[in-house]
């Protein structure tokens, strides 16, 4: 309860700001000594830094993230130095075996993989004891990490207990043959209203085509208001930390999602991932606002459209407005109960700072947080799924989305959340009366904690 007032307090500090501004095995003893600051100019050596341990670690991370992890601990295991060999674990993106573990401390992953919007969570629930201090790495490379990236690993000490991986800038990405065979260049799609616009022209050629998708019951997902959000520079919560789903920025998302599916471009989804990759396999679903992490799905769920995408940047709320969003990302923290932290330390710098590590995430979709790495060639390299464009090099010009304070009981909004959308679009609530009711339920659920 302690940990969560700090953070209600430094949730408050940054709204206020704001406003004047516009399996590691049995616990033991986490290590006294917090790892120094190190160059890693050269990543592919390890940055002794004498945290003691020795030992094999054993990382939980779930899908395209496990995958790339793998890679990437094939070529660490392989460089000279090391103590021990790293292994890579697959999880599951609910935390079903990583949250009783760390409530027992028994049985704890030595590194694991959160979203970057339940750390927070993670630290006010289990205690930043349960976590290694990373401070000194972070704070050796603060500017060289995108800085939303940042904001929800930080506690309100200042201290970093998690280190940032990737990011998921948001971008309009779309069938380019079927916008060229109506005759719609997405560039000058630069409003929303141009963007409606532009799928009405487009269900003259196919009533079935859209260019959103949304689960209308909120029962599976609700990405979308959460780009809208970032986007205009939302927060969930008010100057005083209480949440808040009723403020302009909340009302003025809703209005174009009900305005989406109003005009009949958006479709209903039910199950918010497995629709989403059916409609775009039956050739319905043929533009989307969505994050860069979905290419990678794509292109092993959907590969017989593979030429037929391509990317542009999604549409602000007003001409000249904002048109960056971040929708999601994740993080890698470290068990202070790590027999081997040095170990821990050495491959989180490889992984995630790493031009070698970033050039493998990348590969399967997953967008570094890491800006150096932006460089790389391989970064840039052309993309044959998007008609050649550099995938890399296009969201790299998109990273500059406002920060987004999602505190530590987001888990309550976010459910809260769900059932607004669904109130709203399938039950046909009035928004104001939808949130208002969503924001009691999840501060009430807040207050029983």
């Amino acid at each position: 309860m302690k940990q969560a007032k700090q953070t209600l307090a430094f949730l408050t500090a940054c709204f206020m700001a704001l406003q004047l501004t516009a399996c590691g095995g049995e616990a033991s003893t986490a290590p006294s000594t917090a790892p120094a600051p190190a160059s890693v100019s050269d990543p592919a050596k390890p940055q002794q830094q004498d945290l003691g341990g020795s030992g094999d670690i054993h990382i939980a991370a779930w899908n395209d993230a496990a995958d790339s992890l793998n890679a990437i601990a094939e070529k660490f295991n392989a460089i000279d130095g090391h103590t021990g060999k790293v292994i890579v674990d697959e999880a599951d993106g609910s935390y079903t075996k990583l949250k009783p573990a760390l409530a027992a401390g028994v049985g704890v992953p030595d590194i694991f993989q959160t979203q970057n919007r339940d750390i927070q969570a993670f630290y006010n629930n289990y205690g930043v004891e349960q976590f290694l201090d990373m401070t000194p790495v972070i704070q050796a490379e603060e500017k060289n990490f995108v800085e939303f990236a940042l904001a929800n690993c930080v506690t309100d000490d200042g201290k970093y207990y998690s280190v940032p991986w990737d990011i998921a800038p948001a971008a309009m990405i779309y069938r380019s043959d079927v916008f060229a065979q109506a005759g719609i260049d997405p560039l000058t799609l630069t409003t929303w209203d141009k963007y409606i616009e532009a799928g009405k022209e487009l269900k003259k050629l196919d009533p079935n085509y859209a260019v959103e998708a949304y689960c209308y019951n909120g029962s599976t997902g609700f990405d979308q208001v959460l780009i809208y959000m970032n986007e205009l520079g939302g927060q969930y919560y008010d100057a005083e930390g209480r949440v808040d789903l009723t403020s302009p920025e909340m009302l003025k998302a809703t209005e174009l999602m009900k305005k989406m599916a109003d005009e009949g471009v958006a479709m209903d989804i039910p199950d918010a991932w497995g629709d989403r990759i059916a409609a775009i396999n039956d050739g319905k679903l043929v533009s989307m606002i969505y994050p860069v992490w979905f290419l990678g799905t794509m292109k092993s769920a959907c590969a017989d459209l593979s030429g037929k995408w391509a990317l542009a940047p999604m549409p602000a709320f007003e001409e000249g407005g904002n048109n960056m969003a971040n929708a999601g990302g994740s993080i890698l923290a470290v068990y202070s109960g790590t027999q081997n932290p040095q170990l821990c330390v050495d491959f989180i710098r490889y992984a995630l700072m790493s031009d070698e590590g970033n050039d493998i995430n990348m590969a399967h979709g997953l967008f570094p947080s890491y800006i150096p790495s932006y460089a790389t060639q391989a970064f840039s390299a052309a993309d044959e799924y998007v008609g050649g464009q550099s995938i890399g090099g296009f969201f790299k010009e998109l990273t500059g989305a406002p920060t987004t304070h999602f505190g530590p009981y987001f888990s309550y909004v976010a459910r809260a959340m769900m059932a607004g959308t669904g109130n709203i679009l399938a039950n046909g609530m009035d928004p104001q009366q939808a949130w208002a009711a969503a924001a009691e339920e999840a501060q009430r659920n807040i207050n029983l904690k």
